[in-house]
């Protein structure tokens, strides 16, 4: 039997998506703060996300902030489906693990419902091997309330906090480059 060195998995995902509307609430936790090996969790909707960085959870809050000037004809909230998507012991779940601060784009969208009587509107929010697609305002403002949370957690967690302490919400933010 030879050992293999580097193995290749059997799959691997490179882009999915992940749908935003409603109510968006969830815990925060911290490991190892003030550590390099500080960790910042939450579940975002379906999915785990851990950040590793100041630089990563303000990047993530400035791409949040710029797709607000795509929501004008979004609507302001869907009502919620009659039944979950999903039973809490099948529920569909994924990781991402930010590391860096994500590029990203805002694309305001448009299609036919279903049955082709109307049309709706929707954001989608690229950032690297996620789309977030904004479905309504209330979505859009309870993540942004979160994401705002995160960051000014993270600029206490992490050891590059001070130099990522600007929020990406202010009037006169600009991007660290």
């Amino acid at each position: 039997m030879t050992q293999t060195l580097h193995t290749v998995p059997a799959a691997t995902i490179t882009h999915t998506i992940a749908v935003i509307r409603g109510e968006i609430t969830t815990d925060v936790t911290v490991h190892h703060a003030r550590t390099t090996d500080a960790r910042i969790g939450l579940i975002f909707g379906t999915a785990l996300m851990n950040l590793y960085s100041a630089s990563a959870a303000q990047g993530l809050l400035e791409a949040f902030a710029a797709a607000r000037a795509a929501m004008t004809r979004v609507p302001r909230e869907i009502a919620a489906p009659t039944t979950p998507p999903y039973e809490p012991f099948a529920r569909t779940t994924l990781a991402i693990d930010w590391t860096r601060r994500p590029a990203y784009c805002v694309v305001p969208q448009s299609g036919r419902n279903k049955l082709g009587t109307l049309t709706i509107h929707w954001v989608d929010l690229h950032c690297g091997p996620i789309t977030f697609q904004i479905r309504d305002q209330l979505g859009l403002k309870s993540t942004l309330d979160l994401l705002a949370r995160v960051h000014q957690t993270a600029v206490a967690v992490f050891l590059d906090g001070p130099e990522h302490a600007a929020d990406p919400t202010d009037d006169d933010y600009r991007c660290p480059r």
